[in-house]
């Protein structure tokens, strides 16, 4: 806790309150500017009265785009585990055949108004990795082929049947 409290201010140690004391404090840590200001942070007690209508909602739509989805033989619809709870944040599907197949389908899904997102690209083959740990295509091969297939879907609790119905049948167009 006391390493996260200096991570968010700058590194700054601080023994009291930075904005109104007159005393010059230390920084002893690398830092970043992350502290949330009030408003923020009210707006954001402000929205978890919200949450679980927002998640019920979520799965509700997930359930739905699931459901009229599964039938599509190149799509792999996401499926929690036995004993998890999906909040749906995101919604993302596998496309069978790969980055070619999936790329045009996003292609395609944008050509209809619909926006999609590759969210997960693998970590290791990022500049970071490779050039300070010397990662390289090959090192994980599962990691790499499934980045290859997935692509994200609108999703959002006040998605509406109708954008719901809209996805799923251009989705199914390209099939």
């Amino acid at each position: 806790y006391e390493k996260l409290k200096l991570v968010r201010s700058h590194g700054r140690a601080e023994t009291e309150n930075y904005f109104t004391s007159t005393r010059k404090m230390d920084y002893v840590e690398l830092g970043y500017n992350w502290r949330m200001s009030n408003i923020i942070a009210a707006v954001g007690v402000s929205q978890m009265k919200k949450l679980n209508q927002a998640i019920s909602l979520r799965r509700k739509h997930a359930a739905y785009l699931s459901q009229h989805l599964s039938s599509i033989n190149e799509v792999r619809v996401p499926q929690a585990p036995p004993g998890y709870f999906h909040v749906y944040q995101m919604y993302t599907i596998q496309v069978a055949g790969g980055r070619k197949e999936r790329d045009a389908l996003q292609n395609h899904l944008t050509d209809k108004g619909i926006m999609t997102k590759v969210y997960f690209s693998p970590v290791h083959l990022t500049q970071f990795y490779r050039e300070r740990f010397g990662c390289q295509k090959g090192d994980l091969p599962v990691t790499e082929e499934l980045s290859e297939r997935v692509l994200t879907l609108p999703m959002y609790a006040s998605m509406t049947d109708d954008e719901m119905n809209y996805v799923i049948t251009s989705l199914g167009e390209r099939f």
